[in-house]
């Protein structure tokens, strides 16, 4: 096995790893790693920047600032310093030069003879300064490039639809495990101090200020708030919770508000050992809330990240944020009201974002978490992309203008490339930007997967997935999502495994009611598989996705007549709100009327229907796929 030796660092080249002082995991991004591994394999040369561009983002058009981007993420992983680089010097207007010492070495004989580079000297000048710090991720195996399974259901054809059930993106997850990562972390709900007095919105809201908080912490992979909010109740068991997350450290505290003032328990638990490495109760004003946060958060960073900077300590203290507590409570319950993916609730969860960015205009976490909703308005509520992405647009670049260095938010715009823009290379560099910003920022994930998916790169986009869904391992969307996409790689007993496991959490949720319904079909069972379908489109409480599949099925089926009844069903809707074309014409493709979804296809084009994204792998597409006007549409679309 290869290996680049550099000062204390060791760069796997088979494993994909970057190893520390003592063998510690530093974690990369894959687009990382492989922009390190350019350098070390070429020691003081010069790579011109257009030459990494096109080597690190192949196929794609993205902007210099994004290489820049991934040089500062690997200077901060590697504790480099710009203006006296032991690692990463930059060549002002031409490209980057790795400077240090590598030694190159077969792992599989060490008792080989190390072949030893060493750099020409570099040239006068300080570095030019990076204006963006990236925060670095882990260290992935890269997968090979392949076309994503279509999703077609044929005579003996398996069923699972990639594209009809993975163009979702619900609440967000955080930070991948990785089997290489020195630590896992999870922030459980905090438990009223006695049983029937507590505020449910503060247990939750402390939790997931402190998951802000640590977020970023080098070296610890930190559960999303999504993955812990089923652990709420006194008597909840934090070392069960923590096994069951699969997690090596847990936070479990108490909080209670008694007036003005605030009492708060907290501990760091080890999971292996259940004891705790560090404790402490605190009595103070309500009004010293975001203190408090900020001081438990840094013990507990002090416990699993003693090497910390103190300055790594203070950003910890949630970067975009607010220290105005009206503010705070009234983003709290927008997020709460925004976890149903109802439109009722997303409506509520807007209006209380904006409350709280009227009282506090800087609240940039406020504005992402506005365009979040907005985005969820599309699937959850079929909201008109031009009116919905438009507006989180607006959000999302207000958040990150007012923090630039917060990850949900450059996430949040790759989704309006991607969704909305059909910008490939604008929303990878988005996604990039997030990524290195946040490696647990599983919206950029899950977005990356959905791009890669659209571009035919299926197991690329089954890797983004899982990371997504390791962060997260209580979420049912990524669950199922991750089940379909293993479906596509022929993964079938690993897909099974994911989609019960959603059922175990949910037995109602119906994306993975829809996933099941191919299943069945797949195996034979044709009217269990179509009465499935059936359950998804009643449980999904309106959805003309789940109807579209439905009506879908049933025209392929031969079940002509339903078919139609579900189809006039979604065209009267449509004479009274927005309904995707794609849903229309996606009955009409089963049904064989070929002119009049290829009608609806050039009208979702019009209106920018998100689900065009995913419509050239969709083998429900398939009786339209071979028309000039569908191959006219893909490439205005830049997918053929």
């Amino acid at each position: 096995m290869r290996e680049y030796r550099f000062h204390e660092f060791a760069l796997q080249v088979e494993s994909r790893r970057l190893l520390g002082a003592g063998g510690q995991v530093v974690e990369l991004t894959p687009r990382l790693f492989d922009a390190l591994l350019h350098l070390v394999e070429r020691p003081g040369e010069l790579l011109e920047k257009d030459r990494l561009l096109t080597e690190l983002w192949p196929g794609l058009v993205v902007e210099e600032n994004n290489l820049s981007q991934s040089v500062s993420a690997l200077r901060r992983a590697l504790g480099d310093d710009a203006q006296r680089s032991r690692f990463i010097q930059t060549v002002p207007r031409r490209g980057f030069r790795f400077v240090a010492p590598v030694t190159v070495v077969d792992t599989s004989d060490e008792r080989a003879a190390a072949s030893v580079a060493r750099p020409e000297e570099p040239p006068l000048g300080a570095m030019a300064p990076e204006t963006v710090a990236i925060a670095a991720a882990t260290p992935l195996p890269r997968p090979a490039s392949r076309r994503t399974f279509a999703v077609a259901l044929g005579a003996g054809a398996l069923a699972a639809t990639a594209a009809g059930v993975s163009a979702w993106r619900w609440w967000p997850a955080r930070r991948p495990a990785s089997p290489g990562r020195s630590s896992t972390l999870a922030v459980l709900p905090f438990k009223p101090i006695v049983a029937g007095t507590g505020d449910e919105l503060l247990q939750i809201g402390m939790a997931e200020s402190l998951v802000a908080r640590l977020s970023n912490l080098p070296g610890v992979a930190v559960r999303s708030v999504g993955s812990v909010r089923r652990y709420r109740g006194i008597e909840q068991d934090p070392i069960a919770a923590a096994q069951e997350l699969d997690v090596t450290w847990v936070v479990d505290g108490s909080i209670q508000r008694v007036g003005s003032r605030v009492r708060i328990t907290a501990r760091l638990l080890n999971t292996a050992s259940g004891e705790a490495a560090w404790s402490g109760s605190f009595d103070e004003r309500y009004d010293d809330m975001f203190d408090l946060q900020d001081s438990i958060s840094t013990k507990v960073a002090q416990v699993l990240a003693p090497h910390l900077e103190r300055g790594d300590r203070l950003r910890l203290a949630g970067a975009g944020g607010t220290r105005q507590l009206d503010a705070y409570q009234l983003y709290l319950a927008a997020r709460q009201n925004a976890q149903g993916i109802k439109a009722a609730g997303l409506l509520k969860s807007i209006d209380l974002y904006r409350q709280a960015i009227d009282l506090d205009p800087s609240y940039a976490q406020a504005w992402s978490g506005l365009g979040e909703s907005y985005r969820r308005m599309v699937f959850g509520a079929d909201g008109e992309p031009r009116i919905v992405l438009a507006e989180a647009k607006r959000a999302n670049e207000r958040a990150v203008e007012l923090d630039p260095e917060l990850a949900e938010g450059h996430a949040g715009l790759g989704w309006n490339r991607f969704w909305y823009d059909w910008d490939w290379g604008g929303a990878a560099a988005s996604f990039d930007t997030a990524l290195g910003l946040n490696a647990s920022e599983a919206n950029a994930h899950f977005g990356y997967a959905q791009l890669l998916e659209a571009l035919g790169r299926n197991e690329e986009a089954l890797e983004h997935l899982r990371r997504a869904r390791e962060s997260d391992p209580m979420s049912l969307i990524l669950l199922t999502l991750e089940s379909s996409s293993l479906i596509g790689a022929g993964r079938i007993a690993e897909a099974r495994q994911r989609l019960q496991r959603v059922f175990d959490i949910d037995r109602d949720f119906w994306v993975a009611r829809m996933l099941e319904s191919y299943l069945l079909i797949a195996d034979g069972k044709t009217e269990a598989g179509i009465e499935t379908m059936a359950l998804a489109d009643q449980l999904s409480d309106g959805s003309s996705q789940a109807a579209a599949a439905l009506g879908n099925l049933l025209a392929r089926k031969g079940q002509t007549e339903r078919a139609r009844a579900v189809l006039q069903r979604l065209v009267d809707l449509s004479r009274s709100r927005y309904v995707p074309p794609t849903s229309i014409g996606l009955i009409h493709a089963g049904l064989g009327d070929r002119e009049a979804a290829l009608t609806a296809l050039e009208q979702a084009f019009a209106v920018r229907d998100v689900r065009m994204t995913l419509v050239k792998y969709d083998g429900r597409w398939k009786p339209v796929s071979d028309d000039r006007r569908f191959a006219a549409l893909m490439q205005r679309m830049k997918l053929a």
